[in-house]
């Protein structure tokens, strides 16, 4: 995938990136290990996109990664890909929502 010629690639993998590092502060954070139920997801998100996983992220934190999730699924919808890269972007649409999915569980079971 090349993000570098096509700006909605390069915001998808700027969103995924960022709720990524978000998730990867949360978890560093928790003792429990919680976020561990997360990592299968967001691991496959990460392959699917060829983002490094547990990379250095210097930009803002403070955000609700499953909102950026959803933002970056969104753009996977209407991704324009040629017919070579039609079952990945299935594939991506599917990771981001499940990684969404297992993000908002685990945030969501233990603020009750």
């Amino acid at each position: 995938m090349n993000t570098h010629d096509d700006p909605v690639r390069r915001r998808l993998v700027d969103l995924v990136t960022r709720a990524e590092a978000i998730v990867e502060a949360m978890e560093s954070t928790t003792l429990d290990g919680r976020w561990a139920m997360t990592a299968f997801g967001r691991y496959r998100l990460c392959a699917l996109l060829g983002i490094a996983p547990y990379g250095i992220y210097e930009g803002d934190l403070e955000a609700d990664p499953v909102a950026l999730i959803e933002e970056a699924a969104g753009l996977a919808d209407v991704l324009e890909v040629s017919l070579e890269e039609v079952s990945w972007r299935l594939a991506l649409g599917d990771a981001l929502r499940t990684a969404a999915t297992d993000i908002r569980m685990v945030r969501d079971a233990h603020d009750v």
